[in-house]
């Protein structure tokens, strides 16, 4: 077979793979032998054979989905695009993958590969690579990924890591995303050049659009074969179409645009003739129109003169506001300049009163700093204030306690009590220390060693100044060294049982006769102390009230010297600084008295400004009134003539003086301006009414503008000045008008016909063809009987001869495009439309006479299929073989006996019948397809998605018989393959 192919120049789809893609982890069916897929519903068998259809046509994306592809569900209901796009490319790692077996591109088998692109623009990109699925499959699957024996997906799997394996691998990769170009790599037909055949699919006769638009209806048929289906006869329409030898032979008649034309010229016509009728009315009109252009300016002059008032208010106001602004600042400053003398008068009584205080401030002072100077020298110089105030604060104490005695006798009893104790505690005192001035040999000093007395003496310095009077036992002096020597000696004295104790001098120590001296001097001070105390209890009632008096005033006294004498300094301070301020008062006085003088100057000065500045306001508004009225009037006629009172468009014009003359001249001449306006508004509406004039709504308002006005005007001159040579075109449209009736008469007539021959070259390709038990078939191409009328009633009209022809033509036109198109549908005629239909008539063997009941479902899709096969055959280049995948859906539901015929037939043809149906398939239909795909059972456990688990990778369960190519194969893998 393999040498069969190379000679028959054989291109055949072998394989489809899909990853990630059209709801399975992956799927790799071998198309070389048909087969049905088996699986549960709904899992996506019969969406994997239509990926097919991606393969075979040159688009680009998903956009139009519905009319590019035909993805429907059972119930004929169209994908939409997104859901299409998402089905077959839901994600990065989705590829479907086509192996072609192609003899006139090179030995080896290629692939074209289809991946995920931009998701906005719902497209997708191809890959060409010369490899086989074999040596890329790799890079999609990973065999030995999981554990259970599946395989699972390739990590990192993206469309940027294969094109790089590509690249590398194979020198033919390509990648191509623009239409026209797939078109010419896919139906590529130069056979003897390798490198344009070598990814080609079907090789197209030419790679013309028309070639390529019958190749989509044929594609839809190979994948469509229902016979409830409208897509037969879109593929007919189309192939009737792209038979055709030009362009401009397309049927593509726009019925409601001929018959707008017609009506358009007859429009035109009454039209013109109207015009000419108002001739009279136009020479009218251009009398009243010279008048206006007299006048033209009349608004403009007025406005103008408005806008000048307008001005001259504005300018007035504004040099009114500047001068009441100068008013204001001139009342301002002579408010301000009373002001300031009224101020300086206010300074100069409040600097009086600050003058008396000063003064009575510095007689005040002055009495108390001379006061306290006499008091200061009542002593010597030497003294100073502190040791005076020292002074008079003993003598101040002295007077207070003399003073609580004298008060208190209960207090005075209290200290000669205590008194007494004391004398009687120094009289012991100086009779123990005179006596131990006597026996001095016998203290403890002099009896102890030095260092013995130091230690005592730090326990006890009295005890160590002892004197016993007599010399010390033995056992005596032993005890107190026995205790000394438990006092430890160190560095910074003694210490006895952690007690730290302070060394005492010897030096340091004061001797007994010091001591009696002063215990002699402390009771001498005591006895006269008490004495005095004695002498106070002895004095009368009168004599102690007259001395605490006494006592008291001295007291007092002393205090109020030691309060002058303590302020001394702090009041001769004040006192100076008291008249440095009424030196420097002095001085503010005589500064205000000449600022006083100033102002009162200027405060004159600014007085007279203010009158003559009010003069010139007063003028000012005198000139405003009389502009106001002038704004008054104008305004008014502005807005009895509609025209604009601000925001003027014109120029103002400074020769012009603004008084009442010029102001009633405007006037005037906008009164008669406007007479003349109102009659040609009258007439040009009138010419829009005849639609001699366009209405573009502004004509027609309440107010024209003149430009507008006078713009119509030229319309309508040059209107009748070419008016002849409009008659004259208007001849010409009619006569090329007649010559296109006769036109769209052939043209219609030429498709009728088109249609009866296609349907002739496919009767004369079924003569001799058995299908089945069918000994003849014959088709029926069906028109619509609604244009067949049209044709048939207008085949006798004479388009030459006169108007009533045409006219009678275009009537005709109008019922047929009113029947045709109801519901305002657009009136284009296209073949899709005249086509409506194809039918069978069929003899079986053994019959002579043709089958009078229709057909089963199942003979109609022989039938159809056969036709396929006829139309591929035109279309393909006649050097070339081509296997091609056709797909029956639902094989199951097919009547089994038509497969006895149909799957031999279909295969010598260059056809592999692929179907797919649920498990509750036949085993009868299993068997007759020879082979078939378990799809759903394998589930990987490491899918590129949850959502997509299945599997199918291996070989599908087969009936083989010996020789075909699936035993080939299988024999080449136990070594055969060398034959």
């Amino acid at each position: 077979m393999s040498n069969k192919a190379i000679d028959n120049l054989l291109i055949s789809i072998s394989r489809l793979v899909a990853v990630d893609s059209a709801g399975v982890a992956i799927a790799e069916i071998d198309l070389r032998e048909g087969g049905i897929l088996i699986g549960g519903g709904n899992i996506g068998k019969t969406s994997i054979l239509n990926a097919i259809r991606l393969f075979l046509l040159p688009e680009e994306n998903f956009k139009d989905s519905a009319k590019k592809f035909g993805f429907s569900d059972k119930e004929g209901k169209f994908y939409t695009n997104d859901e299409s796009f998402e089905h077959y490319f839901p994600s990065s790692t989705s590829f479907l993958i086509l192996e072609c077996d192609n003899y006139l591109g090179g030995p080896l088998p290629h692939c074209q590969i289809l991946y995920r692109g931009n998701s906005d623009k719902l497209d997708y990109r191809r890959m060409f690579t010369s490899l086989r699925y074999e040596q890329i499959r790799h890079l999609f699957w990973d065999a030995n990924a999981g554990e259970d024996g599946i395989g699972g997906r390739v990590e990192d799997l993206s469309p940027t890591k294969v094109q790089a394996f590509l690249k590398r691998e194979d020198k033919h990769f390509k990648t191509l995303m623009r239409s026209a170009v797939i078109k010419d790599v896919i139906y590529a037909n130069q056979l003897l050049n390798i490198d344009a055949m070598r990814f080609c699919l079907f090789p197209l006769s030419t790679t013309s659009d028309s070639d390529v638009d019958a190749f989509r209806a044929l594609v839809r048929l190979l994948f469509d074969m229902k016979t409830g289906s409208d897509t037969v006869r879109l593929a007919i329409a189309n192939i009737i179409e792209s038979q055709k030898k030009e362009r401009k032979d397309e049927l593509n008649f726009d019925i409601d645009a001929f018959i707008a034309h017609n009506e358009s010229l007859t429009r035109r016509e009454e039209l013109l003739k109207n015009i000419d009728n108002l001739r009279p009315e136009f020479e009218s009109l251009s009398d009243s129109h010279q008048q206006l252009m007299k006048n033209r300016s009349a608004e403009d002059e007025l406005m103008q003169y408005a806008m000048m008032v307008e001005n001259r208010i504005g300018n007035e106001n504004q040099a009114l506001d500047l001068e009441k602004t100068q008013l204001e600042q001139i009342e301002v400053k002579t408010r301000s300049a009373n002001k300031n003398c009224s101020d300086i008068t206010d300074k100069q009584k409040k600097l009086e009163g600050e003058k008396k205080v000063l003064f009575r401030q510095h007689k005040k002072l002055d009495e108390i700093v001379q006061k306290t100077q006499l008091l200061i020298n009542q002593y010597d110089e030497s003294e100073t204030i502190e040791s005076i105030i020292s002074g008079h604060r003993d003598h101040q104490s002295d007077k207070e306690e003399e003073l609580a005695l004298k008060q208190d006798a209960e207090k005075r009893q209290k200290e000669l009590d205590e008194l007494e104790e004391e004398i009687k505690k120094f009289e012991e005192m100086e009779r123990r220390f005179q006596s131990s001035v006597n026996k001095q040999e016998f203290k403890l000093f002099n009896q102890l060693p030095k260092f013995i007395w130091e230690k005592v003496a730090a326990v006890n310095s009295e005890v160590a100044e002892a004197n016993p009077e007599r010399e010390l036992t033995s056992s005596e002096k032993h005890a107190i060294e026995s205790f000394t020597d438990l006092i430890e000696v160190n560095d910074l004295g003694y210490e006895l049982f952690g007690v730290k104790l302070d060394a005492i001098s010897v030096d340091g120590r004061e001797s007994d006769q010091v001591k009696l001296d002063k215990t002699r001097a402390a009771l001498e001070k005591s006895r006269k102390r008490a004495a005095e105390i004695s002498a106070i209890g002895n004095e009368t009632r009168l004599e102690r009230v007259k001395a605490i008096t006494a006592l008291e005033t001295e007291i007092n006294r002393t205090k109020a010297d030691i309060d002058l004498l303590l302020a001394f300094n702090s009041n001769a301070q004040q006192l100076n600084n008291v008249s440095e301020e009424l030196d420097q008062a002095k001085i503010k006085e005589q500064r205000l008295e000449e600022q006083l003088e100033s102002q009162k100057v200027v405060l004159a000065k600014e007085r007279k400004a203010f009158e003559l500045q009010k003069i010139k306001v007063d003028q000012i508004k005198l000139d405003l009134e009389t502009f106001g009225n002038y704004h008054v009037r104008v305004k008014a006629e502005l807005e009895a003539n509609a025209l604009p009172t601000i925001d003027f468009s014109v120029l103002p014009d400074h020769t012009v003086e603004l008084n009442e003359e010029n102001l009633q001249h405007r006037i005037k001449a906008l009164q008669n301006k406007r007479q003349a306006k109102n009659e040609i508004v009258e007439k040009v509406q009138g010419f829009v009414r005849n639609q001699v004039l366009e209405n573009d709504d502004k004509l027609m308002s309440a107010h024209i503008e003149d430009d507008l006005l006078d713009h119509a005007f030229q319309q309508l001159q040059l209107r009748y000045r070419g008016l002849d040579e409009e008659f004259d075109i208007l001849r010409k449209n009619f006569v090329e008008h007649k010559h296109s009736v006769h036109a769209i008469i052939n043209e219609l007539k030429n498709n009728r016909e088109m249609v009866r021959q296609f349907e002739q070259s496919i009767n004369r390709s079924f003569k001799g063809v058995a299908i089945n038990d069918l000994a003849e078939v014959e088709a029926n191409i069906k028109v619509e009987a609604r244009f067949s009328d049209l044709v048939s009633e207008i085949e006798h009209l004479d388009t030459h001869s006169d108007q009533k022809a045409s006219d009678q033509f275009i009537e005709r036109l109008k019922a047929f495009s009113k029947k045709f198109f109801p519901d305002g549908k657009a009136a284009l005629l296209t073949m899709e439309q005249i086509v409506s239909g194809i039918a069978y008539r069929v003899k079986k063997q053994g019959q002579t006479g043709w089958e009078s009941k229709s057909q089963s479902t199942s003979t109609i899709m022989l039938i159809n299929i056969k036709l396929v096969e006829i139309l591929l055959g035109r279309l393909r280049n006649s050097a070339c073989t081509t296997q091609f995948p056709l797909i029956i859906d639902e094989g199951a539901s097919v009547d089994s006996s038509q497969f006895d015929w149909l799957l031999p037939n279909m295969k010598q043809a260059g056809f592999r019948v692929l179907s797919a149906s649920t498990n509750s398939a036949s085993s009868e239909i299993i068997f007759k397809f020879g082979q078939h795909f378990r799809l759903d059972a394998m589930r990987t456990a490491t899918p590129y998605s949850a959502a997509r688990t299945i599997v199918f990778t291996g070989m599908p369960d087969s009936f083989i018989t010996e020789g075909s190519a699936l035993d080939r194969e299988q024999l080449d893998m136990f070594g055969d393959a060398d034959e």
